[in-house]
C-alpha cells in the first residue's frame, strides 16, 4: 500500500521575487545576490587581543618600575619628600601661579646591630670575646677530654695562650681583655657570673 503525495504546482498569478523561489536554479540577478555560505569566524581575533593586551601590560609594568636603587632595598619603607616652591614669571603686572613640585627625597639605609654575645658555649670552636660570648665566670660539665684556652691572639701562636686546662668540672674567668677562647671536647660550658 502506497501514499500519495499531491504533486506541487506553482500558481501562475502568485508574484516570486526575482532570484528567489524560482526553481532549482533561479535565474541570476545583480540585485539579488544568491545565498552565500555564512562567514567563518576569525579565530585569531582573540589571541591577537590578548597578546595585545601582554604586551602592554608589560610596557607599563616596566614603565613603572624603572627607577633607580633596587626595589627591595625601597619597598614598604615611605620615602620622605622634599617640596620646593617656584614663584610664578617676574615682571608680570599679574603675579603669576605659584607651582609646587614634589621631588622624593633621599633614601635612608638601616644597619641592623650584630647579634649580641652569648652567655652560653654549647659547640667546640675559637669564640671571640665581646662578640660571640661574654666575658664573666664559666663552668663545664663533667667531660674529662676537655681542653680550653682563653687567647690574647687568634693566629695560632703557642705565645698566643694566656691561660689554658683541661680534664672536666672546669670553672674559669674570661676577662674583657681576652681576644679569645677556645674549647675542646668540653661540652657545654654555662656563664655562672
Amino acid at each position: 500500500m502506497s501514499q500519495q503525495y499531491p504533486q506541487y504546482t506553482p500558481d501562475p498569478n502568485q508574484q516570486v521575487q526575482p532570484g528567489y523561489g524560482a526553481g532549482p536554479n533561479p535565474p541570476f540577478n545583480p540585485q539579488y545576490p544568491p545565498h552565500l555560505p555564512p562567514k567563518k569566524p576569525r579565530r585569531w581575533v582573540p589571541w591577537a587581543l590578548a597578546a595585545g593586551t601582554f604586551v602592554l601590560g608589560l610596557i607599563v609594568g616596566s614603565a613603572g618600575s624603572s627607577g633607580t636603587g633596587s626595589p627591595s632595598a625601597n619597598a614598604g619603607a615611605p620615602q620622605p619628600t622634599v617640596t620646593k616652591t617656584v614663584p610664578g614669571p617676574a615682571g608680570a603686572t599679574v603675579p603669576g601661579p605659584t607651582v609646587t613640585q614634589t621631588v622624593p627625597g633621599p633614601a635612608k639605609t638601616v644597619t641592623a646591630p650584630p647579634p649580641a654575645a652569648k652567655a652560653a658555649i654549647s659547640d667546640d670552636g675559637v669564640y671571640l670575646v665581646g662578640t660571640d660570648i661574654r666575658p664573666g665566670t664559666y663552668r663545664n660539665g663533667n667531660e674529662g677530654d676537655c681542653y680550653w684556652a682563653r687567647l690574647k691572639s687568634t693566629n695560632g701562636d703557642l705565645d698566643a695562650i694566656i691561660a689554658n686546662g683541661n680534664g672536666g668540672n672546669q670553672v674559669i674567668t674570661i676577662k674583657k681583655t681576652d681576644k679569645a677562647f677556645e674549647t675542646r671536647y668540653c661540652g657545654a660550658w654555662t656563664r655562672i657570673n
